[in-house]
């Protein structure tokens, strides 16, 4: 029974039951406050039917105006907003008031008064019960909005964002283990072919790569229970995987690492350097004639570890989606991203034919990953 109080609504039940719930209230209110003051029952019926119209008109704005206006800059939307809302707002009271009239009175608002004046008695005894009055009506409407409010919206909020948390991680370590499984039997074969042509040409650098390979399949073992490393680890991995391939390449392939300092114990997610770096190698200056540089410049950047991977290579021919659309590590380090912070943080790509590519990536800190790879 718990687990079924704490599942939360779909969006629209949840919407409509605080909009109904407050207009309830507040018609409730002023229902009761006019009801006292004239002694008849039709202001409350008045007022609950007024509450239940303009629930109506907020429940469409929230479910079918405000959700597109929220696409545009924060400030504009907001203006948006506000104006949709004057505007419909406008034409429901419009509406409401002259429907009122129209059955009560056979008139509208623009009808002229032809009666005389009216002067409305209150009762000495109602004057001297109004501060108790005042004191007793506001405390069962306000009372059933705070907890309508609370149970349709603020606890629904803190149960989705619970589970889109919990989600996140999941998806998160699965994209890994699907990186690992993918990436590894390429990766190996790659290496392998690396090594195979330098053993009969120069035996003492391609034992050097097998153990520099050796060095980068311990990285992958050891990683199986963190999926988050320093950016020191990745760039460990980053410089053996860099050696294997500088051992094929011999002149062509040149490397720059710009590393400040303070980059260096940041948190980044397992692995996301790596498929960058290959990307940079195998499909940009190794397909240049003469080669070129690949480089990987990393600092801390407005509270975000901001990493850079260039390369001076023929560039992402097809263009970008292209490229994230047939690249395996590069559309997966794409959708980590995204999962793990957001579309805010996805991957930066620039690349221009003939000249090279540029991949920024920006990884929050300051407490938003830990190297056990729990995500707070």
């Amino acid at each position: 029974m718990a687990a079924l109080r704490d599942q939360p609504t779909s969006r629209l039940r949840s919407q409509a039951k605080l909009i109904f719930g407050g207009s309830l209230a507040t018609g409730l209110q002023v229902g009761l406050v006019q009801c006292i003051m004239v002694q008849r029952w039709a202001p409350l019926v008045s007022a609950l039917i007024g509450a239940g119209v303009y629930a109506v008109s907020t429940l469409w704005l929230w479910q079918w105006v405000f959700p597109r206006l929220a696409r545009a800059p924060r400030g504009k939307a907001l203006a948006l907003q506000v104006l949709a809302a004057m505007a419909v707002m406008t034409v429901t009271s419009f509406l409401l008031v002259n429907a009122t009239l129209l059955v009560t009175k056979g008139d509208t608002m623009f009808s002229r008064y032809t009666g005389g004046d009216l002067t409305v008695l209150v009762p000495a005894d109602w004057l001297d019960k109004l501060p108790f009055l005042y004191f007793v009506v506001p405390i069962v409407p306000v009372v059933l909005l705070a907890v309508v409010g609370f149970n349709q919206s603020w606890w629904q909020i803190f149960l989705l964002e619970k589970r889109e948390l919990q989600a996140r991680e999941m998806a998160s370590l699965a994209q890994l283990e699907a990186l690992r499984a993918r990436i590894n039997p390429h990766f190996l074969f790659n290496s392998l072919n690396s090594i195979a042509q330098l053993i009969s040409t120069d035996p003492e650098r391609a034992e050097a790569c097998v153990e520099r390979l050796a060095e980068i399949f311990r990285y992958l073992l050891q990683s199986d229970n963190r999926s988050f490393v320093t950016l020191q680890d990745e760039l460990d991995i980053a410089d053996a995987y860099l050696d294997i391939e500088r051992a094929r390449f011999g002149d062509r392939l040149a490397v720059d690492f710009v590393v400040d300092d303070g980059a260096l114990h940041g948190t980044v997610p397992t692995l996301i350097l790596q498929p960058l770096i290959e990307n940079a190698v195998r499909h940009g200056v190794s397909q240049k004639v003469g080669g070129g540089l690949v480089s990987i410049e990393a600092a801390i950047d407005g509270g975000d570890l901001r990493v850079v991977v260039r390369d001076t290579g023929v560039g992402m021919r097809e263009g970008v989606e292209a490229a994230l659309s047939a690249g395996v590590g590069l559309r997966n380090v794409h959708d980590r991203l995204v999962q793990l912070y957001g579309a805010a943080y996805a991957p930066k790509i620039d690349s221009q034919p003939g000249q090279g590519t540029s991949i920024v990536v920006r990884v929050p800190q300051g407490g938003n990953t830990t190297v056990s790879g729990t995500v707070h």
